[in-house]
């Protein structure tokens, strides 16, 4: 944020509420981006970054497009949270703005070399988006390139086993976090922290075992920055933190640890829409996994993989790959998995099963595999609103039809986005609230119905105006 905030995590749940809510009724009202910024005195360039959460919106603004959109005043509502939880202007760069996109080829030697190529200040390139082939080449050399080097550093202060453990812990607060209510609940944390703390420490004095554990600290921790920042429409920003999580990882030899970075990366380039790149990320992490004796990692590789060929068309390939994953499962012992996968469970796999099965238009499957993930116990947030938005969805008619076919319930749709109105409440996840809003875009072809309305009317009342 380039702001200085009292609330922190209510203000991301907020900004991305406005930039869902300013994408969905303008999308509503068929009208462009650029048609807004005219309308608002701003570039349709503005209009894209306060879409994506990525630009604090004015009153004025809020104001403008509530009239001409005719929201009855949700974009200022919005706002309204937003203004509240300010506490003034911050002159300084984001946290995110020394990260930069270094040079895959190059093998560095040094914690210092390490971290600062991607990490030199002031020399990004702030909107590049997400590259899909330039995912490919920096994965083939973590593979290729043996990860030989000394790890051991001298620095200003000594780094020692409790250091690594705090980091360690660190990880599982924020992944905690990310789990319960999305990306942006703590992203802006966890940057800070890896700029004051992580690399501090990997300029400290170590030997090469303390450097190896403390180089897993760091990846993972750019793992999860990485997908945080996937998770918040950030998708330039998310590929560098991978791959430069990829590289702590080779570094320190953690092979289940990049598998893991590689199905993560898989499912970013399965949501922008890559099938090929995301079976390729998949399948190099499940060849990792598998040869490391991670089963927990290699099944979810094998579910990402199953996502990925459900996104192509590709019926018995998709089945194959989530019976491996189911097999895989099995076979997991928890008390030889790594604490960041354990989250892997069965009903995680039922929830990866339900999303290929919509993309392959299989509601029968996506009925039942959302009964195991939906009695659940409330807890998981992100998953839960993904999950109901995708099995809302199914209910639906497809969109290139105005009857109501077989197997459809408009009503039965509608009742079970209202069910998981208490998850949508501050989430923080762009994709969970475009989720959302995807099926609200469908709904709307049904505006007379009484079920619609009175879904609206209760996000309404729960969600926007909360």
């Amino acid at each position: 944020m380039s702001k200085r905030v009292r609330d922190p995590a209510s203000a991301e749940a907020a900004l991305q509420l406005f930039g869902a809510e300013l994408r969905h009724w303008r999308r509503a009202r068929g009208m462009s981006q650029a048609e807004a910024g005219r309308v608002s005195a701003m570039s349709r360039e503005q209009i894209t970054k306060l879409e994506a959460a990525q630009r604090w919106p004015t009153e004025g603004f809020a104001r403008v497009m509530d009239t001409v959109l005719g929201t009855d005043g949700a974009l200022l509502a919005i706002w309204s949270r937003l203004h509240a939880a300010e506490a003034g202007a911050d002159d300084s760069p984001d946290a995110d703005s020394g990260l930069v996109w270094a040079s895959a080829s190059r093998v560095v030697q040094t914690a210092t070399d390490l971290w600062r190529a991607d990490v030199a200040r002031h020399a990004v390139v702030r909107d590049a988006g997400w590259v899909g082939s330039a995912a490919i080449a920096p994965v083939d050399r973590w593979f290729d390139e043996a990860g030989t080097a000394v790890l051991a550093h001298s620095g200003p202060r000594h780094v020692g086993a409790n250091d690594v453990a705090i980091m360690t812990d660190m990880a599982q607060v924020f992944a905690d976090a990310d789990h319960r209510l999305g990306g942006g609940l703590v992203r802006d944390t966890l940057v800070t922290y890896l700029h004051q703390v992580v690399d501090p420490t990997l300029r400290g004095s170590y030997d090469d075992q303390s450097g190896r554990a403390l180089f897993s600290a760091a990846a993972r921790l750019c793992d999860l920055a990485g997908f945080m920042s996937f998770d918040t429409a950030r998708q330039g920003l998310g590929q560098r933190y991978y791959v430069q999580g990829l590289r702590l990882a080779k570094q320190a030899g953690e092979r289940v640890l990049g598998a893991h970075i590689l199905s993560d990366m898989s499912m970013q380039a399965h949501y922008l829409h890559s099938p090929i790149i995301a079976q390729q990320l998949a399948e190099a992490g499940h060849r990792t996994a598998v040869s490391a004796g991670s089963m927990s990692t290699a099944a979810r590789c094998s579910a990402l993989l199953a996502r990925a060929h459900a996104l192509a068309g590709e019926v018995g390939a998709c089945a194959a790959a989530l019976n491996r994953a189911e097999r895989e499962l099995d076979r997991t012992r928890s008390d030889g998995e790594p604490e960041w996968i354990k989250f892997f469970s069965a009903e995680q796999l039922s929830a990866e099963s339900l999303y290929a099965a919509h993309d392959l238009g299989n509601t029968s499957e996506v009925l039942r595999h959302s009964k195991q993930v939906l009695d659940r116990p409330a807890g998981m947030h992100r998953r839960r609103v993904l999950v109901a938005s995708t099995l809302a969805g199914s209910l639906l008619p497809r969109p290139d039809t105005t009857s109501v076919e077989p197997g459809c319930d408009i009503d039965e749709a509608c009742q079970v986005l209202a069910d998981a109105l208490p998850a949508m409440k501050g989430l923080t996840s762009a994709r969970g609230l475009a989720a959302v809003n995807k099926v609200r875009q469908r709904l709307a072809r049904y505006a007379g119905r009484a079920a619609v309305q009175e879904f609206e009317n209760q996000y309404r009342r729960q969600v926007v105006m909360a």
